[in-house]
């Protein structure tokens, strides 16, 4: 398997534990001071979540017309940040959802919104310069799958926490009636 190849299932087991982690935790957001409600909040969460696992399917389309190694990293690290640049750009706007229990679902999905850049960044180092030995692609490949289980330990945490969150309260519900989270779990 060439070291293209190799790359772009790298880039899709990526893409894939993305797009997983965000649904698992309905998504990283980002503080704002604003408020939201619920119904929107929950909304605009799948939606942010839903532009990210497409511009992640784009990124990893993209890998095709790759001819090298260098230029395949080049490609997955600038769709990555660009990536999770409108994701956070997306929720920062959301605000804090006007619940009961708004201001501590915002500061976990603050929280793991934090922790998967962290992540992201390594991730995007570990391909800069790209591995060019196979020894260095195996190693490459050993650390960025290490990170991806961090942060679905992350995401879980971070899901924990959500749905210890009033019961049935208004926010459970809003993401259960979304036709937008609905949709989402249904292209997974």
């Amino acid at each position: 398997m060439t070291g293209v190849a190799r790359t772009r299932r790298l880039i899709s087991a990526i893409a894939v534990a993305g797009v997983a982690l965000g649904v698992w935790a309905f998504a990283p957001a980002a503080a704002s001071s604003q408020s939201t409600s619920a119904q929107q909040w929950a909304n605009g969460v799948c939606s942010a979540v839903q532009t990210f696992g497409k511009s992640v399917n784009s990124t990893i389309s993209s890998l095709k017309g790759s001819g090298s190694l260098s230029a395949a990293s080049q490609t997955a690290t600038t769709g990555l940040s660009t990536a999770l640049m409108q994701l956070n750009d997306s929720l920062q706007k959301l605000g804090k959802p006007s619940t009961s229990d708004g201001a501590k679902a915002q500061s976990a999905v603050q929280n793991l919104s934090n922790q998967l850049s962290s992540d992201i960044t390594s991730i995007q180092q570990s391909l800069s310069p790209p591995p060019s030995s196979p020894g260095d692609i195996a190693a490459t490949f050993a650390q960025i799958g290490s990170t991806i289980q961090m942060g679905v330990s992350q995401t879980k945490a971070a899901a924990t926490t959500l749905k210890g969150l009033t019961p049935n309260g208004e926010l459970q519900k809003a993401f259960q009636n979304s036709s937008t989270c609905k949709a989402l779990k249904n292209s997974l």
